[in-house]
């Protein structure tokens, strides 16, 4: 075992002479808790069955299979390429601990040219780990299954299966279009991980993205929970295109591994000549005493240390004037808007899409030519950004740079767009640039560059999914990282913003390479809070947008839970802030002034989730919520709430210990009584925000 900082790796092994070895993480305090297997299965059903078997296997801590591998899974068919030949043939290399970069690499062979190299890194409250293939051989392989990681033996905390019914609960995240990062929680039972009642067969659930959105379905996330114990291991993966991850039992433990997309899930194949090698997406996983709150808060952690521009100090507030326009920007709104908006704090101001096109044209069939409309931009763009400069504002811009609608003259040549089966791709209206290709890159970079020098502020939007043979569609998403990255060189000055049809790409990969990431395009509606909400399992809440798009004829009720959803992330503003009355205006500046002074909760904290929500009611919710972040040094809170239908009573939040004063308040009365905040009887579709000091 080895003991870093409140995580401990223990590497088990099946045979120590021959297999490789797995990974089991355990939390320092529980690690003298863990049981010793039990050897044998001694349940009655078993005992006369010639295969009872060792009753609990290791899973390696690295896992391939190679294209015709023999599979020694009789059930998996179609649903793990687990248990293959060369899993099967993987022995220890070597494994080696470095003290001073705090890793543990092991290297696994095959005896006939491939070799896993695996990287575990300690971090504070959390670990990466880094998978890498290489092709030792002499002539070209071919990958089916590289996994990232793999966590054997869940539960360690139980000598046998740990039959109690619910006792194992996985936690999952789906996403959709604005109903992004739905939780579900299922218990193994439910979803049919428990054992077979001897050693045959294997149960495996396996779950993805086969596509270039990497949360168009699921989020790239998961976590198992051991609620006897009181202990939670999760993993994220660092993915920018198709990724799986899987559950699987064959005997009393569980485990739960993940990568790229295999052949099965998403057509992807790793092609290896000799010599040459691959590294699976990096996976930042956990194991902590605690719930998932606590798990969630340290994977997040893992984004905290990514560079940020320094116009980000201080989490500026946006107003994108979308939800205003629809499409529909001119010049002289935009400064309409502008005029409105000086002196609130608002510092970024993005003028979305439609810039391109002339007016009654529609912009999500036409952008991909990038030329300025002049007649909504009379002076051009640049006289546009210079006057919102000379405002006090940061200009912003929207673009789609990976695709071209089809009404648009870039769309009608087929040469620079991907194809497949011998013709462009064509999904929604929009074709796919092949960002591949330098000659294709390059042009599109200049142009880019061109316009946003004037510009501190881009907004880079993806608003297709496309679905190709699994390697190319992991080759281009690999593309548009190092498009953006390449972006960043040139113009180091701009913050950017990663939107994929709001959060189709909330993706660890892409949070690393922009300062904002799009929550959702639920722009007003009831939803909104308890998507931002939930989002802050997956993305940190700096860099979480949340829509607050306000109306005229909005009550002062709607104006308050619209405002309170943005203290759960990145406030952005939008909607008619220039026809709101004077009350009603007051109202938005006051909530601006209070996110200002909530801001470094926001930035840097541990959020707590409660309330009567039901997890899986987000488009007609019922009950209440409150999310709850504390600072790190534990002098402040923020209290965030949100009544529904039938919110019943009045909502209590428990806080830290310690004397808790509401220093600002959004919406109707909160007050404190020692470690408890009140909520007096909210009216349902109400909200509300409280600052607290200590």
């Amino acid at each position: 075992m080895r003991t870093w900082g409140d995580i401990t790796l223990h590497f088990p092994t099946a045979d120590p002479s021959t297999g490789a070895p797995g990974l089991e993480l355990l939390p320092s305090a529980f690690a003298h808790r863990a049981q010793p297997p039990r050897t044998r299965i001694d349940e009655p059903a078993a005992r006369h069955h010639p295969d009872t078997g060792p009753a609990r296997s290791v899973e390696p801590l690295a896992s391939a299979a190679r294209a015709g591998d023999p599979l020694h899974e009789p059930f998996g068919g179609a649903r793990t390429l687990r248990r293959s030949a060369t899993e099967a043939a993987l022995r220890l290399r070597s494994q080696q601990a470095d003290d001073n970069d705090h890793t543990v690499t092991t290297e696994l062979a095959t005896g006939d040219g491939l070799a896993l190299v695996h990287r575990v890194t300690r971090h504070e409250g959390f670990v990466r780990i880094r998978t890498t293939a290489v092709n030792e051989g002499d002539r070209p392989l071919t990958l089916d299954l590289l996994t990232s990681f793999t966590l054997t033996g869940i539960t360690p905390f139980a000598a046998d299966d740990a039959p109690a019914p619910g006792r194992l609960v996985v936690h999952r995240i789906r996403s959709a279009w604005s109903a992004e990062a739905r939780l579900v929680s299922d218990t193994v039972e439910r979803l049919g991980l428990e054992r077979p009642y001897v050693n045959i067969g294997t149960v495996a659930e396996r779950f993805g993205c086969a596509g270039s959105m990497p949360a168009a379905g699921w989020m790239p996330f998961v976590a198992v929970e051991d609620t006897e114990a009181g202990v939670i291991w999760g993993a994220q993966l660092a993915a920018g295109g198709p990724w799986q991850l899987e559950l699987i039992r064959g005997r009393d433990g569980l485990a739960i591994s993940g990568g790229p997309a295999d052949r099965d899930l998403g057509g992807g194949r790793i092609v290896l000549g000799p010599g040459e090698s691959y590294e699976a997406p990096e996976a930042v996983v956990s194991v902590v005493q605690g719930g998932l709150d606590e798990l969630c808060a340290r994977l997040t952690s893992a984004q905290s240390g990514h560079p940020r521009p320094g116009l980000e100090r201080g989490l500026p507030i946006q107003f994108n004037e979308y939800a205003t326009t629809w499409g529909n920007p001119t010049h002289n709104r935009v400064l309409a808007l502008a005029d409105r908006l000086q002196g609130t704090g608002v510092r970024y101001f993005t003028v979305d899409c439609g810039w391109f096109t002339e007016p009654g044209a529609d912009w999500g069939r036409s952008h991909g030519d990038w030329e300025p409309s002049t007649a909504r931009f009379p002076g051009g763009l640049a006289a546009t950004a210079r006057a919102l400069r000379e405002r006090g504002f940061v200009p912003g811009l929207w673009w789609e740079p990976e695709t071209t609608g089809e009404l648009s003259k870039a769309y009608a040549d087929p040469e620079p767009h991907v194809h497949r089966d011998g013709a462009p791709v064509h999904v929604s209206a929009r074709r796919f640039l092949d960002l591949r290709r330098p000659e294709v890159t390059g042009p599109l970079l200049e142009r880019m560059a061109a316009v946003l020098k004037d510009f501190g502020y881009l907004k880079i939007d993806y608003n297709a999914n496309l679905v190709a043979e699994g390697e190319v569609v992991r080759e281009l998403t690999a593309a548009s990282q190092d498009f953006i990255r390449a972006l960043s060189a040139r113009l180091p000055h701009l913050v950017i913003e990663n939107c994929s049809g709001g959060g189709h790409r909330i993706s660890p990969a892409y949070a690393a390479l922009t300062a904002v990431t799009s929550g959702s395009d639920a722009f007003e509606a009831r939803e909104a809070p308890v998507i931002a909400a939930n989002l802050q399992r997956v993305l940190l809440p700096r860099q979480s947008l949340v829509w607050a798009t306000v109306r005229a004829d909005d009550t002062e009720s709607d104006l308050v839970y619209k405002l309170a959803a943005g203290f759960l992330g990145r406030l952005c503003l939008s909607g008619d802030p220039d026809l709101l009355d004077e009350p009603a205006w007051r109202l938005v500046t006051e909530a601006l002034t209070l996110y200002q002074r909530a801001a470094p909760v926001i930035d840097a904290g541990v959020s707590h989730h409660s309330g009567t929500r039901p997890a899986d009611a987000m488009r007609n919710p019922t009950g209440w919520q409150s999310v709850l972040r504390v600072s790190a040094d534990g002098t402040q809170a923020l209290v965030v709430l949100h009544a529904f239908a039938d919110p019943g009573g009045s909502p209590t939040v428990d806080l830290p210990l310690g004397h808790w004063t509401v220093s600002g308040a959004l919406g109707s009365p909160l007050s404190v009584a020692g470690t408890r905040l009140r909520w007096q009887s909210p009216q349902p579709w109400t909200g509300a925000v409280a600052l607290l000091s200590c």
